[in-house]
């Protein structure tokens, strides 16, 4: 069975870097045989030239499609309207910046259309400051026990059934989507297969995800996730 699928990659002033991302995608989607793809590059109002190399890109590739923000939008909000333009059977994302390893992204594609989701898991996480470990240890804990799952991550590059990860009403544009779209999938019955990936020690800045502000963001998504699926039993219709 021929497989397709969708790629999402969020830039926002990656103009060095968005052109080795775009070939990175394409050498690894050969690599692995997958001829039916489309690129979906969401230029998050980049202040540099990252929208001029986009579309550059775009006329070079016909499977390549831009959408230029006029305002930023965070990635959390790229990643999930990116979920709803897409038009293969599967769809996931890689970050504009070129840090994604080549193994993980093999491996991902390597078992696409073995299950609805494949949820990468760090298989490296030695190269994390102890403090980021410990919490996001503590992150994939909890969730496990308010949901009832045994999952290893919920934060890497998931890829999905886009017919059913366009089901899936989001709440959120913070740091907490990707828990909210996996836990609703999940708990509807969808299936899954975990995956080794591989963290590149990063070359820009810490995380932002540990601020204050995206702590409670977080923390209120939670609930509101907790009080839908585990109080009210809400569940998608997924076929």
């Amino acid at each position: 069975m021929d497989k397709s699928v969708s790629i999402i990659i969020p830039a926002y002033n990656e103009e060095k870097k968005l052109a080795p991302t775009v070939d990175f995608v394409l050498e690894a989607l050969h690599r692995n045989n997958i001829s039916g793809f489309e690129i979906l590059i969401f230029n998050d109002a980049s202040t540099d030239k990252t929208g001029e190399i986009a579309d550059g890109l775009a006329s070079k590739h016909f499977q390549i499609k831009v959408i230029h923000n006029p305002k930023n939008m965070n990635l959390g909000f790229n990643i999930t309207r990116g979920f709803q333009l897409a038009t293969k059977e599967y769809v996931g994302f890689v970050p504009g910046d070129n840090e994604t390893d080549s193994e993980s992204l093999d491996n991902i594609l390597q078992v696409l259309g073995k299950a609805d989701i494949i949820i990468p898991y760090i298989k490296n996480p030695e190269v994390r400051p102890l403090t980021r470990r410990f919490l996001s240890t503590a992150y994939v804990m909890i969730i496990n026990a308010a949901f009832g799952f045994k999952m290893r991550y919920y934060n890497g590059l998931c890829f999905f059934k886009t017919s059913m990860v366009q089901k899936v009403p989001v709440s959120t544009y913070g740091f907490a989507y990707m828990t909210e779209i996996l836990v609703k999938l999940l708990k509807s019955g969808a299936t899954f297969v975990e995956v080794p990936m591989i963290l590149k020690i990063r070359e820009r800045g810490a995380t932002k995800a540990f601020r204050l502000k995206n702590i409670i963001s977080v923390f209120k998504t939670f609930l509101t996730l907790f009080w839908e699926v585990q109080i009210l039993k809400k569940r998608l219709t997924l076929t």
